[in-house]
């Protein structure tokens, strides 16, 4: 036990070792600035908010959208901001919070790919290999330090992890503590990134192939427990995101051109780093795998044709490394115009950036790259492109500039944090510009409104007036918003400019209540989710005697 303790300290130490360029950006003072890292810290504050007002789970902002709110956590992906929310509570502001979780998605994921790799080639030398290339390769420099994305960089630290737990069931199926954590591992996915669970369901067909035909169909059940279970533990989530799409802009309009968005040759091979949006012809970020990472593969095919030519046996690790390979070329497709086709499939039809792609291409590259040490000339070469990485990549790591606004800039911001507004229901005909100068007013009669009180799931008030008449709340409809006067329910409409809610009374006075609660189809999924975690909780219980030696 004593020796297994030093052996995973020892990997710890390695692996924060290695991230020390890649964490030292995030220990200056204040923020840097990135395409989606401030939007961070304010959807962060917002998640806060809603957690305080005890609305479990989060789906409404009260806040955002100038205060008319909107159904922000009902369609972005939480996780982060959930673990984001934990650390603030234990103190942190809410911008090193956010500098913290980008920050531990970096040793995390050295960590775990340095284990799954090792596990899967059966060579230390390969989790050191996998793990240093996984840090730096250009695309993961970009989500860092130009794009600013919480959710793929969770998904970086993530990846790993399934393959790891999936390696362990193949060489011992009993090992039911690695089905339960892998369970988690692809629900976490899938609450960490939408785009990022499709893309690498890619990867993972790839990883479940490869074994299939290596090991045949005593594989299916720790890959299906794993699957299945990911999205049973989801459930509240993506089920009502993807049910509730028709509710919003994004349903009808996308957030962007796809065609506009997919990779030249040119730019696949060299593009000048840059911190601009892709489409800026002169500052946009760099679409290249790396020239690293293309030695890797080239070295790869020269190997696998020196070992057909020389007729040697194909050994597992072989058989997996020629479909890892064969899945790194198809998914390199996927990035090119005569590819539009293939993303017009179920699914894949919901991403508008080919070059997202460059996330699986770096992992399963990385991946690859672990094969190669068991061979003498090629483990010179992997070890080679290791350091032509870091020499590359390194200089790379590093903001523009930085910033100090304070969290208190982040925690006022009204914006929406969306680049399109695309989470705005389709009833809104207007985007407010600042916010009402009423929480709550007569549109129609007189009257006057007291003991107004209110935050994101909740608004009360009593309402008193001399004849029949018309109240708005200043809060954009959704469904989940229920009304009540005198403990009646009663109707709304929302069929003004900004889609708030409407309500008529009479004459007289009025307490009135509005509530957002869980909808039928919500109450389901979350009831889904709360049985997944029920079950594997027995299942855990039941099994305990086999983590013995995992």
């Amino acid at each position: 036990m004593r020796k297994s303790f030093q052996y995973y300290l020892g990997i710890l130490v390695f692996s924060i070792i290695i991230s020390i360029p890649l964490l030292l950006p995030y220990l200056h003072p204040g923020y840097f600035p990135t395409h989606d890292g401030e939007w961070v810290v304010v959807r962060l504050s917002d998640m806060f908010r809603e957690i305080r007002d005890l609305q479990i789970p989060p789906r409404y902002s009260g806040n955002l959208n100038f205060g008319y709110g909107y159904p922000l956590f009902n369609f972005a992906y939480p996780l982060p901001y959930y673990v984001g929310v934990f650390i603030h509570f234990l103190g942190f502001g809410f911008v090193d919070t956010v500098k913290l979780l980008f920050a531990l998605t970096i040793p995390v994921s050295a960590f775990f790919m340095f284990l799954a790799a090792k596990n899967i080639w059966k060579n230390n030398y390969a989790g050191i290999i996998s793990s240093v290339l996984y840090l730096y390769f250009s695309y993961r420099l970009v989500d860092l330090f130009v794009r600013g994305s919480i959710g793929e960089s969770f998904g970086f630290a993530i990846f790993p992890i399934i393959f790891l737990c999936l390696s362990k069931l193949i060489n011992n199926p009993k090992r039911v503590i690695f089905m339960i954590i892998g369970a988690f591992s692809f629900a976490a996915i899938i609450l960490s990134h939408n785009i990022m669970a499709v893309l690498f369901s890619l990867s993972l067909s790839v990883f479940f192939i490869g074994n299939y035909i290596i090991h045949g169909k005593q594989i299916l059940k720790p890959f299906s427990f794993i699957v299945f279970f990911g999205f049973i533990l989801s459930a509240f989530f993506w089920v009502p995101a993807l049910l509730e799409k028709n509710n919003i802009l994004l349903s009808i309009v996308p957030i962007a051109d796809r065609s506009l968005n997919f990779v030249s040759i040119k730019q696949f091979l060299f593009a000048p780093w840059g911190y601009g949006v892709p489409t800026d012809p002169v500052n946009g970020f760099s679409y290249q795998l790396g020239w690293p990472f293309l030695v890797i593969i080239l070295t790869s095919i020269a190997l696998f044709i020196y070992k057909f030519y020389k007729k040697q046996k194909k050994t597992a690790e072989l058989r997996l490394a020629i479909t890892i390979l064969t899945g790194i070329f198809v998914l390199i497709l996927f990035m090119f115009p005569f590819s539009k086709p293939v993303w017009k499939l179920p699914l894949l039809s919901e991403i508008n950036y080919p070059w997202t792609m460059l996330s699986q291409l770096g992992f399963l590259s990385s991946l690859l790259a672990g094969y190669l040490v068991n061979f003498k000339y090629t483990k010179v070469i992997a070890f080679a492109a290791v350091v032509f990485a870091l020499i590359l990549y390194i200089p790379l790591a590093k903001p523009t500039n930085y910033v100090d606004k304070g969290d208190g800039y982040y925690f006022t911001n009204d914006a929406t944090t969306t680049s399109s507004n695309e989470l705005m229901p389709l009833w809104v005909k207007a985007l407010p510009f600042q916010r009402p100068d009423q929480k709550v007013e007569f549109i129609s009669g007189e009257g006057s409104i007291n003991n107004l009180v209110f935050n994101s799931k909740k608004i009360s008030f009593t309402a008193t007036n001399g004849e029949d008449s018309a109240i708005r709340i200043n809060t954009l409809y959704y469904p989940g918003w229920q009304i009540s006067d005198n403990n009646q329910k009663i109707t709304q409409t929302h069929d003004s400019k900004f889609g708030v809610m409407d309500i008529k009374v009479s004459k007289g006075t009025h307490n009135i209540i509005a509530d957002f609660s869980e909808t039928p189809l919500r109450l389901v999924s979350n009831s889904i989710s709360i049985i997944g975690v029920i079950f594997l909780g027995l299942f855990a219980f039941k099994n305990r005697r086999s983590y013995v030696n995992c």
